[in-house]
Formats: C-alpha cells, sequence, structure tokens
C-alpha cells in the first residue's frame, strides 16, 4: 500500500529525488524559495505521486522581498496550476528576530490562497495560534499544520475546522509531538518525514515512514494496515479540497 509523505523536500536530494517516485510513496513536495519552487514543479512534471507546493519558508523571509517573490508566485499559481503553498508560514521559536519579515511575506501568501482556493503546509514553530487565526480568517480551505508540537487546545480547533497535522519520525524521540500524537483523531493526521532534515541524530526521510506507521498504531491501539489506509483517505480528502 501508498505511504503518504505529506512534507518532504524533494528537491534537496538532487537527483536522487527519482527513489522516492516508484510508486511506493504519496508525496507532497515543498519548496523553500522561488528557486526551489521551480525544481519542484520540475520533479513533479516527471513524477505522477507527487503534489507540488510552492513557496518560500519563514527561515529565507529577510531575504525575499515580497513586492518580487508574490508575484512570481501567483504566476506560478496561473500558468502551473499550483495548488498548494508550501513551506509556509511563521517562526517564533527559532526565528523570531524575521518576524515581521515573515508576516509580511506570510500575509501575501495568504491572501493568493484565498484568491486562488488553494491549500497550504504550513510552519507555525512558536507561532501556531498565530498561523491559526490567519489561515481561519482568510478562509483557506485545507491546511497542513506540518510537525504539529502547538498547544492542545489549539489541536482540537483545528481539527474541528477540517485541517490536518503532520506527525514525523521525530514522535519516536520527541514527547511533545508523541502527546500530541495521543490526542489528535486519526482523522486528522497525515504521516510525514520532512526528508532530508536531521533531528537529534535521525536523517529523516521516507524510509522512516513504516517505522512511524507502527508507532502510530502502537499508540492509537490499531493495526499498522488501519493507519495507512486512514492516512491515506486523508490524504485523498486533502486532495479533494483543493478547488482545482
Amino acid at each position: 500500500m501508498e505511504l503518504v509523505d505529506s512534507h518532504i523536500h524533494l528537491h534537496e536530494y538532487g537527483d536522487f529525488w527519482v527513489r522516492y517516485c516508484d510508486g511506493r510513496y504519496l508525496l507532497v513536495a515543498v519548496s523553500d524559495d522561488l528557486d526551489s519552487s521551480f525544481k519542484t514543479l520540475e520533479i513533479s512534471r516527471k513524477c505522477s505521486f507527487v503534489v507540488p507546493a510552492v513557496g518560500v519558508h519563514p527561515w529565507n523571509a529577510e531575504r525575499a522581498l515580497p513586492e518580487e517573490v508574490l508575484p512570481r508566485v501567483e504566476k506560478l499559481v496561473v500558468e502551473e496550476r499550483v495548488r498548494v503553498l508550501g513551506e509556509v508560514g511563521l517562526d517564533r521559536a527559532f526565528q523570531a528576530e524575521t518576524y515581521d519579515a515573515q508576516m509580511k511575506l506570510f500575509l501575501g501568501f495568504l491572501k493568493i490562497a484565498r484568491d486562488y482556493e488553494l491549500g497550504m503546509n504550513i510552519h507555525a514553530a512558536g507561532a501556531w495560534r498565530e498561523v491559526f487565526n490567519l489561515i481561519k480568517s482568510y478562509r483557506i480551505p485545507t491546511a497542513i499544520f506540518h510537525w504539529y508540537t502547538g498547544p492542545h487546545d489549539l489541536l482540537n480547533e483545528i481539527v474541528a475546522e477540517g485541517y490536518f497535522i503532520g506527525i514525523n519520525p521525530a514522535v519516536i524521540i520527541q514527547k511533545k509531538h508523541e502527546e500530541v500524537l495521543r490526542r489528535a483523531p486519526l482523522e486528522a493526521i497525515l504521516t510525514e518525514s520532512d526528508g532530508p532534515y536531521k533531528y537529534r541524530g535521525l536523517t529523516l526521510g521516507p524510509e522512516m515512514l513504516k517505522d512511524l506507521v507502527n508507532k502510530i498504531a502502537e499508540v492509537k491501539s490499531v493495526s499498522p494496515e488501519v493507519v495507512v489506509e486512514q492516512v491515506r483517505r486523508n490524504f485523498i480528502t486533502f486532495r479533494s479540497n483543493l478547488s482545482r
């Protein structure tokens, strides 16, 4: 059965991205900036299992001029029929000093997503509430909160809005992420790798998704097959919520 990777930086793998496009995985490939957005789109043209997401990571916001970046992203949305913006969002945890620049850029992405009814693949470390309030107010039709480690009360609101949370292989060693997994309904979960990111000795990637599925199954007291099937249904729902 196909495993879902709802957040992977395929462009960072060089030519080796092809190893993940053999039908074993359904992937949402996110981008870090304009250059990687073009690379992501090129990959998606060659691999039917990839949903491309374009945008600028909040860590790169200070180097991205909104008046230059946003029109080019909007052009990609129109000409390349892009349906997801990502990785986009806000970060108070690791890049608080660039928060104003992040906000200017993110507000522009929100307007594009609203105008074209796009989904969003969200980075919101340390800014979970701010990001949720914004995407809700802009009526974004569908969103994935990547690697969710935010407040538990906000988790309930995210689920109530029909948005999804990404559960990452880091759940094996990150206790606050495991607690999110325990509280989140299976119907709101999408598996992800965030590959090829390195975290506390782990080199994250799609190879870890089987172990992740087993961990989710253990926590939820269901079989791995149930997890795989439900996550796949969630992925289909995410895609069906996209307008084009």
